[in-house]
């Protein structure tokens, strides 16, 4: 089954829209008063992966995110430490990049860091500000 075919609704459920139906609804494990503020299905070339990130700064990574009974949380990190309170309350956002396995991330802070997902090292921190 292509993840292509796959979207994640505000309420944690995996629907096939070719098929319209839903595989699986799941929790996302947010502390009360944060919730999902991004997510992406990374991995496409191999096992398909569901990568949330939330607006208390932690990136959560799933496979078998199409099965309620196969559904298991692979790793998950605090991206982004030093959120800030704002008027917009992005949370977190990131951006994947598959062929460097790399992720980018910023939201509510004055910074933009690049994690290699692999290791969950940072490898670089840059600045918003001009």
């Amino acid at each position: 089954m292509a993840f292509s075919d796959h979207f994640l609704t505000k309420y944690s459920s995996i629907w096939d829209w070719r098929k319209q139906e839903k595989l699986s609804r799941f929790s996302n494990g947010n502390p009360e008063g944060s919730k999902i503020s991004d997510v992406r299905f990374v991995n496409e070339d191999d096992q398909a992966l569901l990568m949330t990130g939330s607006s208390d700064g932690v990136i959560r990574i799933f496979r078998n995110y199409d099965s309620d009974q196969r559904i298991e949380l692979v790793t998950t990190w605090r991206a982004l430490t030093d959120l800030v309170q704002s008027n917009i309350n992005a949370g977190m956002v990131f951006d994947w990049q598959q062929g460097q396995g790399k992720l980018l991330v910023a939201g509510d802070v004055k910074i933009i860091r690049v994690w290699a997902a692999a290791s969950e090292l940072c490898v670089t921190v840059g600045s918003t500000i001009m």
